[in-house]
């Protein structure tokens, strides 16, 4: 009986560190992350999202163009941390009919503004958390 609640109390214990890890990376630093849950597509504006990212980068607008996002629609700088309440502007009116997606890319040269794109590839590149970009839905109707 002992052995089942001490592996009980392990599994618990475990369980709570993997959901405080989830918001860190260990080194006191935010976890990537998007949360569009509670996102409005208004106009030509994506809002109340909220993003955490650990280094200065962008989270951008994607139209889910055949599984691959093509050239940003709209872009938001990010500084490290998290950021709630957002509103990410796009070039022109978003149709909440389309397949909008959030995505985050870090800063990678320097120059504070978001170069990735065709053509300029390896810069400003995808978020990824392992083999995961970060990438969240923003559905029609939010």
């Amino acid at each position: 009986m002992m052995k089942y609640l001490t592996a009980a109390a392990l599994i618990a214990v475990s369980g709570t560190a993997i959901a405080q890890n989830s918001n860190n990376n260990g080194d006191g630093t935010a976890a990537p992350k998007i949360d569009a849950t509670s996102a409005m597509i208004e106009g030509n504006k994506i809002t109340n999202v909220s993003a955490s990212i650990d280094q200065p980068g962008y989270i951008v607008i994607h139209s889910d163009g055949a599984g691959a996002p093509p050239a940003s629609l709209g872009h938001l700088r990010l500084q490290p941390g998290m950021t709630g309440d957002l509103s990410i502007e796009a070039d022109g009116p978003l149709d909440p009919a389309t397949n909008l997606t959030l995505m985050l890319h870090y800063e990678t040269n320097d120059n504070d503004t978001y170069d990735f794109g065709p053509g300029m590839t390896d810069v400003d590149t995808p978020v990824s958390v392992g083999d995961a970009v970060i990438n969240v839905p923003v559905k029609a109707g939010m």
